[in-house]
Parts: structure tokens; C-alpha cells; sequence
């Protein structure tokens, strides 16, 4: 009898812990940084694709932000906010828009680093600034 008792707690018990972690993790919650990086991410894909078809190279050099702007917007979702700016070694070549440095929400920052073109070596820091959020 006492080994019947025995396995029926342990059954119970295994019903038991089974059941709280079913319960637990059967929704995971949401952190607000993963969906940061979520779109940190989605982002950055983008730049990755536009490099690999050549176009993020030539508008870098070319200091076309707008083209690059135009070229995001199927990767990056549409409630968010965001801002390209290129970079060359010392400063900012395009101007820093003044919509980021007065928003008071957090600014995301994508940076993708560009060597240059085929024939000289003028590197560039493509920065997507993404905000809007929260």
C-alpha cells in the first residue's frame, strides 16, 4: 500500500510542476528592450541589403540621404520616426537633423561603416537615428 501512496504523490507532484511551468511560460512577456533591439535590427538589415545591391554605397558617397531614407522604409515599420545621417573620418557631412537633438524620447542609433568607392578611400558612417517608440 505504502508503494501505491508513494507513486501517486510522485505522479501528483510531476502533474503538479508540469502545470506551473506550462502556465508560466506559456506567455512570455514582452521586455521593452528586446523590441528595441528588435528594431535596431530591422534597421540594420536594411543597410545590409541596401549594401549588398550597391545602393547604400553610392548614395554614402554621394551624400544622398534622402535616397537612403526612401530605400529604408520597407524595412523599417512605420510608427517609428527616424533620421539618416552620414558621417565622413572627423565630422558629419549631412547635417544632424534638429528634430533629434530636441526630442526628449529615446533615440535609437544604427551605424553601418562604409569603406569608400572602387577607386579611393573616402569611408563613411551611414547612422539611422530611429525614435518614436514609447
Amino acid at each position: 500500500m505504502k508503494g501505491v501512496l508513494f507513486t501517486l504523490e510522485a505522479v501528483i507532484s510531476i502533474l503538479m510542476v508540469l502545470f506551473i511551468l506550462v502556465f508560466l511560460f506559456q506567455n512570455p512577456p514582452t521586455s521593452p528592450e528586446y523590441q528595441r533591439a528588435n528594431y535596431k535590427y530591422k534597421a540594420y538589415h536594411g543597410l545590409d541589403v541596401l549594401e549588398k545591391r550597391g545602393d547604400l554605397r553610392d548614395d554614402a558617397v554621394n551624400n544622398n540621404v534622402t535616397n537612403i531614407e526612401t530605400n529604408l522604409n520597407n524595412f523599417i515599420p512605420d510608427f517609428l520616426t527616424y533620421e539618416v545621417v552620414i558621417y565622413n573620418q572627423t565630422i558629419n557631412i549631412t547635417e544632424i537633423p534638429s528634430t533629434i537633438t530636441s526630442q526628449n524620447d529615446t533615440v535609437l542609433s544604427v551605424s553601418y561603416l562604409i569603406a569608400g568607392d572602387i577607386d579611393e578611400y573616402k569611408p563613411r558612417d551611414v547612422r539611422i537615428y530611429l525614435w518614436g517608440f514609447e
